[in-house]
């Protein structure tokens, strides 16, 4: 029998709530959610200026822009991403509230066990794109400028480049997390997931294709920490941790 059927008392019994109510909660969250991201834009809107000053010293030279709305929209798209960001906690915090009355408790303590370390890991990798993929994609992108071709970038098409380069790295950071809820809801095996090994070698540098900026740096270096990750996921995985929930 599963955990689910096995499963008896007022401890497991889900509150019920009308459909009036399950929207009622869910337009709350919404509102603590966006609130929290429009304050965190008004932060984002004045600190703004400062974050184009260092990208356009990143570049070298200051930015353009080719139509007449494209500065204001491409400044509030970095408030709005800014906002996003520092609101991100609250946003989480809020979901898990929402979702939290229709778990059952064996279900909760699974979400509470990886909901850090999913976080954990999107800001290392969002972190490794900026310290380390932005600045070696940059450079090799802005080399193929010379005398007769020199480089302008618009903000708009810079601002695109930048979010393309760091936030699917937050994403395939993911990587671990879901390898082992695979292995733990028994959809797959230790044993399997190293027969897949070389599938997922070839998979890694193909999602480093569709993901990154269509330079063969960011795509390997895309690669690398996904099949790091994984070998590192199956080590874990062979030593017994993490532990199944009884």
């Amino acid at each position: 029998m599963t955990d689910s059927q096995q499963m008896t008392g007022s401890e497991y019994l889900l509150p019920e709530m009308t459909a009036e109510e399950h929207l009622a909660e869910l337009r709350r969250r919404l509102l603590i959610s966006l609130g929290a991201v429009a304050a965190g834009s008004v932060a984002g809107w004045f600190v703004a200026p400062d974050l184009l000053r260092m990208f356009a010293a990143h570049v070298g030279r200051p930015f353009v822009f080719v139509s007449p709305a494209e500065a204001f929209s491409s400044y509030l798209k970095m408030a709005v991403s800014l906002g996003t960001a520092l609101a991100l906690p609250v946003i989480l915090v809020q979901g898990w509230l929402f979702v939290l009355p229709a778990l059952f408790p064996h279900e909760r303590r699974t979400a509470r066990r990886y909901m850090l370390p999913s976080l954990a890991l999107f800001v290392a990798g969002v972190a490794f794109a900026y310290f380390i993929v932005y600045p070696i994609a940059l450079r090799f992108l802005l080399g193929f400028g010379s005398d007769r071709v020199q480089p302008y970038l618009s903000i708009a098409s810079f601002l695109s480049f930048f979010i393309r380069v760091t936030v699917p790295f937050g994403l395939v950071f993911q990587f671990p997390v879901a390898l082992v809820v695979l292995v733990q809801l028994e959809m797959v095996t230790v044993e399997r997931l190293v027969r897949l090994r070389r599938i997922i070698f070839f998979l890694a540098f193909v999602v480093g294709a569709l993901l990154t900026p269509p330079d063969l740096a960011s795509q390997v270096l895309m690669a690398l920490p996904v099949i790091v990750l994984y070998e590192l996921t199956l080590w874990r995985l062979r030593k017994g941790a993490p532990a199944r929930d009884e």
